[in-house]
């Protein structure tokens, strides 16, 4: 036990320390027409999760704080190191039925204090660029914006064996940063996303 949880230490360091990297050698070029509010709910497709981290420690500085929903499985232990390397909170939620009271929660807290929320619109397994109705019922039901991101690397390896072809970027790449603002999004009326 104890092996394993040193393994996922230095995992979560080693990830820590090159999302650091990438902090200090990417250039990032933002498309960003979103006017921010007190809260809102932000959505990205799965594959840009790692860069994600980045974006939303940005995005932070021009809104609220912003919470990220993780899976609550052994996954989401990496991903919230991350988050909170970046300043930015996570929200464990189970994956199947489970879910449901987690997000019940989410809602609730959502009418009760101010933040952002960040969601993976394909998450947690897919299919890739196909997006779950999650991130527009916290719009429709919290009544705040829903601001899409869409996220293209010049340089990245892309782990084409994974089912989100998920991405990391290389370190002196440049990123764009395409942020849209949807307004409120009701979860019977998806609109049409960048991929």
């Amino acid at each position: 036990m104890n092996v394993r949880k040193t393994g996922a230490g230095m995992l979560q360091r080693l990830f820590a320390k090159y999302l650091d990297l990438l902090r200090r050698t990417v250039a990032v070029r933002w498309d960003d027409g979103n006017r921010y509010g007190d809260s809102q709910i932000y959505g990205f497709w799965h594959e840009d999760s790692f860069f994600m981290n980045l974006v939303l420690e940005r995005l932070a500085d021009r809104t609220t704080p912003v919470d990220v929903i993780v899976t609550a499985d052994a996954r989401g232990n990496y991903i919230e190191y991350m988050v909170r390397q970046c300043g930015g909170n996570a929200l464990r939620v189970p994956d199947g039925y489970g879910a449901f009271t987690a997000i019940k929660k989410i809602v609730k807290d959502s009418y009760e204090k101010t933040h952002s929320i960040a969601v993976a619109l394909d998450g947690p397994l897919g299919p890739r660029h196909e997006p779950k109705k999650l991130a527009f019922y916290l719009s429709e039901h919290a009544e705040e914006d829903f601001v899409g991101i869409t996220v293209s690397y010049s340089s990245c390896i892309r782990l084409w064996c994974r089912w989100d072809r998920y991405v990391i970027p290389l370190p002196w790449s440049t990123v764009d940063v395409s942020v849209r603002n949807y307004g409120v999004v009701r979860k019977d009326c998806i609109p049409e996303l960048p991929a």
